[in-house]
């Protein structure tokens, strides 16, 4: 039907299907859905396109729930779980500018543009501001902006980073969220409201070069984590400190099996004779099975001529991670990529 028309036919992925008004939105359409499995949702697919439960359904559409069983729906709670640390920082931090927020596998992180080094008392501050977010129960609520206005907006607030992001989108409408007082450009969708978020960890902060490029800013990028219950949170953390007993810089380390020294080179490896024991036994071990197997063994030089790697392909999709050649009578000569 179009979108004039007054009545739309809903289906349901349990096959059910009903008449609704045009212009309904997608969370009371999986209220009463039922069974559907519309009251665990967080957001919504469309004829296939991913929605908040705020979005109005104007046309005839297959209509199916996301719940936090799902990667999608766990992508949307840690991408709103960014934006809300990120609106604590800027209530804590207000000179703070902020650049992006994306989910990333097993969590979130958000870049900032702040004068001073966060510390950790500054990260425990911030989750606590988080939670009195979450508390507040605060919606997020989507905006639509003419790209000209969201750069108009960005501009007045300082936001030079959302500035730059709009300058190079050609689409002549853009999206914002707001929750509170807290406005960010994003395409979303998000949870409906802040008090949807369950169980979340800031878990570290690092540098980033604002978009990967040595040559700019140098950004601040906090680390999060989030997930639908207390529970797998616990056990994600408790995974982690695991790990983080059993990796093998501390352990190389304090088992004196090998040193890495700033004089020559990060990842070049010294050897001590313990663990040059241990790397000897697993290369015999190695050699003996494929000799067994009924492998040969070849050995290659570490170094070649530029061309090879033109041929290759490395020269064209990764020279900016190689080596630079080394002259031999004059003829470029390039350390084996990967090595």
């Amino acid at each position: 039907m179009n979108r004039g028309q007054e009545k739309i036919t809903i289906r349901f992925p349990d096959g059910t299907s009903g008449t609704y008004p045009s212009g309904v939105a997608v969370g009371s359409l999986l209220a009463r859905a039922g069974d559907s499995g519309g009251g665990d949702a967080v957001a919504a697919r469309v004829n296939g396109r991913l929605v908040d439960l705020s979005y109005l359904v104007h046309e005839d559409a297959e209509v199916h729930p996301v719940t936090l069983s799902e990667e999608d729906g766990v992508e949307i709670l840690r991408h709103s779980t960014s934006h809300v640390m990120s609106q604590a920082v800027k209530a804590l931090f207000p000179e703070t500018r902020i650049a992006i927020g994306p989910a990333i596998e097993e969590g979130f992180y958000y870049d900032f543009d702040y004068r001073k080094t966060f510390t950790p008392d500054d990260l425990e501050r911030i989750e606590q501001k988080m939670k009195e977010i979450v508390a507040a129960d605060i919606p997020f609520t989507r905006e639509e902006y003419s790209r000209e206005e969201a750069i108009r907006f960005f501009r007045e607030q300082g936001e030079h980073y959302k500035v730059e992001i709009l300058e190079e989108i050609t689409d002549p409408g853009v999206s914002v969220y707001r929750n509170g007082d807290f406005i960010d450009l994003c395409r979303g969708p998000h949870l409906s409201s802040t008090g949807r978020l369950r169980a979340f960890k800031l878990t570290g902060v690092a540098g980033a070069y604002w978009r990967g490029d040595e040559r700019r800013s140098m950004l601040q990028r906090i680390y999060g984590t989030a997930f639908p219950s207390r529970e797998e949170l616990d056990g994600y953390l408790e995974r982690i400190e695991e790990a983080r007993k059993r990796d093998h810089r501390r352990l190389g380390k304090e088992l004196g099996l090998y040193a890495i020294e700033d004089d020559i080179g990060a990842g070049l490896v010294l050897w001590h004779p313990k663990g040059a024991a241990v790397r000897m036994i697993i290369e015999d071990l190695w050699r003996r099975e494929h000799v067994r197997r009924g492998y040969q063994v070849v050995y290659t030089p570490h170094i070649a001529k530029i061309g090879l790697w033109e041929k290759s392909g490395h020269v064209g999709f990764y020279r900016d991670n190689m080596y630079s050649p080394m002259d031999v009578e004059g003829v470029p000569y390039i350390v084996k990529p990967m090595n």
